[in-house]
């Protein structure tokens, strides 16, 4: 169940998803995402359900499509631990960004669950340079 329901959230986030009811059948309502620096987010990045659903226009923004390629899972009570392939294509020019550029990164995502829904999930990023 805990894999399904991660495999449903990236479907969603895959498809820059903003549908709020989708989103709150897998996320608990006292969801807090964690993302720890990188290339892209340069300092420690918390949100709840509400600044998650304002962060996801932003990656349509930027991206002409993007894919999480889940390789590896590993479950310990209420907590799923994934190791992800990130891809994505770049849909506009910004900053560094150009239009058709391939990224690439190196994901860990730990979500503990609660009530059968994402709680806590944490987000370990290593980016391929760009």
């Amino acid at each position: 169940m805990k894999l399904e329901t991660v495999k449903r959230f990236f479907e969603l986030i895959e498809t820059f998803s903003i549908s709020e009811s989708d989103f709150k059948s897998l996320l608990h309502p006292e969801i807090e995402q964690t993302e720890f620096p990188n290339f892209i987010t340069p300092g420690v990045v918390v949100s709840n359900f509400e600044v998650l659903m304002q962060r996801i226009p932003n990656g349509k923004k930027l991206l002409k499509e993007q894919k999480y390629d889940i390789q590896r899972v590993y479950e310990a009570g209420e907590t799923l631990i994934t190791e992800v392939i990130w891809t994505a294509e770049v849909g506009a020019d910004a900053g560094v960004f150009k239009t058709g550029q391939r990224l690439k990164a190196f994901f860990c995502c730990l979500f503990d669950f609660k009530d059968g829904k994402i709680y806590r999930q944490r987000n370990y990023d290593c980016f391929e340079r760009f």
